[in-house]
């Protein structure tokens, strides 16, 4: 900066009037000299605004002067600012230990300002975290109270199903135990209800006694032993015969007749053999399950009857 432009803007500080159209440059010349330009260094770098008498000050300066009261100047000033002087040292001032006594003291303060300070801070901080954990919780609990109240009906609705069906399952066992006192009071005049109850002993005894006819008419028609070669059931023992052999009959009609009728007696046979086999694994069968049924049915009963007087 030129000193120019640096007096300008001393003039500036102390508020000079139209201080903000002067150019800086023009008053370059000034600092041409030694004298001026020792003079306005010391102006440009001792003089402020604090250097600058107020309105206030300057009315009461005039009415000073016109009170007509002695105004100090030169060196009677001089020497009433050396007694002011005298009297700033006379004043008591600290000693060097009080002093340190107070560094201490502020410093202290000063720390124990910091750690207060790191202490609200670190509140503010927990006080944030637990307002959203609180936040969290919060919405976490909705969402548990709405999947508890979603549990809740449907576990109503399970209930309520569970409850109709134990109720139907105790009217079918109701109804069950009538038909069991019933094929259980007599052997006489009481009908069996279940299919599983009839013997089939007597068509059993049928069937065999259809077999033993069945076998006594091909020892009668044909030979002695057909019966035993027929229930061996092996293949080796059999030997196809050709009844149209003109050695054994002559007459056709005959011999188709006689060639049908042992067709059907050995399907008629083989099918009984078949049915006799499978109504005796089907009995049983049906013996076992009525076995099991009636070891059963003891338990069914009693656990059915302890329901209805829980009901009850």
């Amino acid at each position: 900066m030129s000193c120019g432009k640096e007096f300008v803007e001393t003039l500036k500080k102390i508020d000079y009037p139209k201080a903000d159209i002067l150019n800086g440059e023009d008053f370059d010349w000034l600092f041409e000299t030694v004298e001026n330009e020792s003079f306005l260094k010391w102006f440009c770098g001792n003089v402020s605004e604090q250097n600058v008498l107020s309105e206030e000050e300057l009315e009461a300066f005039s009415i000073l002067q016109k009170s007509g009261k002695p105004i100090l100047e030169g060196a009677a000033l001089d020497e009433v600012l050396k007694t002011c002087k005298t009297s700033d040292l006379k004043t008591p001032t600290l000693n060097d230990k009080e002093l340190e006594k107070l560094e201490d003291e502020v410093r202290t303060l000063q720390k124990l300002k910091n750690l207060k300070i790191q202490r609200r801070n670190k509140c503010q901080l927990m006080a944030s975290v637990t307002s959203h954990k609180a936040l969290r919780l919060n919405a976490k609990g909705g969402a548990a109270n709405k999947k508890l109240k979603q549990s809740q009906r449907i576990l109503n609705a399970a209930s309520a199903k569970i409850s109709n069906e134990l109720h139907t399952l105790t009217d079918g066992v109701a109804k069950l135990l009538v038909f069991c006192r019933h094929s259980n009071l007599g052997q006489g005049t009481n009908p069996l209800v279940f299919l599983s109850q009839f013997s089939l002993e007597k068509y059993l005894s049928q069937e065999e006694q259809s077999t033993a006819a069945l076998t006594l008419y091909t020892k009668k028609q044909f030979f002695q032993g057909v019966h035993e070669v027929v229930e061996s059931s092996n293949e080796e023992n059999f030997q196809l015969l050709d009844l149209q052999a003109p050695s054994i009959c002559d007459n056709q009609e005959v011999l188709e007749e006689r060639r049908l009728e042992m067709a059907r007696l050995q399907l008629a046979y083989i099918c009984a053999q078949h049915q006799l086999i499978h109504l005796k694994a089907r009995n049983l069968s049906l013996k076992s399950s009525i076995k099991w049924a009636e070891e059963n049915l003891h338990s069914l009963t009693s656990k059915a009857l302890s329901t209805f007087r829980r009901r009850e």
